[in-house]
């Protein structure tokens, strides 16, 4: 049914939950998958302790998210790319990359954060499903 699975990861808990169980539902259609990190300024000085222009850590810190998705990928089987993008808008990244890369699914976690819609779906989620018309999968 789906052949080529958007995955978004925040590197979370339950994000890494929510790709784990993507990779697994790629598997079952037999679908590959693209892994995307988007890495913002709050998340650099979060992640870093401050924010940073240091190329190398920025990378790194995406990187450190992307590599243990991979590792699940191939354990799974599943045909899978993983790769980061910077921006302040995660979820027009989202929306943009399952366009351009042919995504016939968005799989992506829930998280709790604010208002009412937000506080069923996590901010980032209600907006990708206010901007795109590719299916979500939303996993709470």
């Amino acid at each position: 049914m789906y052949k080529h699975i958007l995955i978004p990861i925040d590197g979370s808990d339950m994000s890494t939950d929510a790709a784990r169980r993507a990779l697994d539902f790629a598997k079952i259609h037999g679908a590959r998958a693209t892994v995307l990190y988007v890495l913002t300024d709050s998340a650099v000085a979060a992640g870093l302790g401050k924010s940073t222009r240091d190329e190398a850590a920025r990378t790194e810190m995406a990187q450190g998210f992307l590599r243990p998705i991979g590792a699940l990928a191939r354990q799974a089987g599943v045909e899978a790319e993983c790769f980061y993008v910077e921006s302040d808008s995660p979820a027009d990244e989202i929306v943009e990359t399952a366009r351009k890369r042919g995504c016939d699914l968005i799989h992506m976690a829930s998280h709790a954060r604010r208002g009412v819609v937000e506080l069923l779906l996590g901010s980032v989620t209600a907006d990708v499903l206010k901007r795109t018309s590719i299916p979500v999968l939303v996993v709470r």
